[in-house]
């Protein structure tokens, strides 16, 4: 069955590679839950290979593969509460169904304070109107946040590498801002590859590297 974290301090979830379909929700609520995901392979149709809520600290050791389904992010922020913090020395890759983030909302859901500070992550939504990072379809992201790490976020088609998700809130603003790490943000055709159409607004940078990757007729 799938797996709910909810217990105070910190928690490990450790796993051989082996490829899974059970699901992991992880509720930090006010309190906080700091987990640590080892060698954790999800692979899910229908639900987020991983939803937190709440403030979570997720440390990411080994390498780390979630894979979920239709309108559901790889990594899914379930709230508009609380701060998901992103840090480890392993790798994570998060990949988005249809209409969903790879690391953010689903489809049709606001997505806030998301922080990464370390590791190798890998962000894609694998279908269309998804952010790598950020918001689903009609999905406003706000306060994106990289301090370290080696990122790479990658849209879906007609989605931002890291922004909000496509619709009405493809227009506007999205606060992102970047002090340290390589971060590598490709757009999805034909979508930007960072913030609100590439609006300079919505990028504050005074740290780290970035690389932006998008289509001939992009915005």
């Amino acid at each position: 069955g799938d797996n709910e974290a909810q217990q105070r301090g910190n928690l490990s979830i450790t796993t051989d590679g082996s490829q899974t379909h059970n699901t992991i929700t992880i509720k930090g609520g006010t309190m906080g839950a700091k987990v640590t995901l080892s060698n954790v392979n999800i692979e899910t149709t229908s639900n987020a290979a991983v939803s937190v809520s709440g403030n979570v600290e997720l440390v990411i050791a080994g390498k780390n593969i979630l894979q979920s389904g239709t309108d559901r992010a790889g990594l899914e922020k379930a709230d508009d509460d609380g701060t998901l913090t992103i840090d480890g020395t392993g790798s994570l890759e998060a990949y988005g169904g249809d209409c969903a983030a790879g690391i953010g909302s689903s489809y049709n859901n606001n997505v806030r304070n998301i922080v990464i500070n370390g590791g190798t992550i890998t962000a894609e939504c694998t279908g269309r109107d998804g952010a790598g990072i950020g918001g689903g379809h009609s999905g406003k992201a706000e306060n994106i946040r990289i301090n370290g790490g080696v990122v790479t976020a990658t849209g879906g088609e007609w989605g931002y590498g890291i922004g909000s998700g496509y619709n009405e809130y493809s227009l506007l603003p999205t606060t992102i801002t970047i002090t340290g790490g390589t971060v590598k943000a490709i757009a999805g055709k034909p979508g930007a590859a960072i913030g609100a159409l590439a609006s300079a607004n919505d990028l504050t940078m005074t740290g780290g590297s970035l690389t932006v990757q998008k289509f001939e007729n992009s915005w």
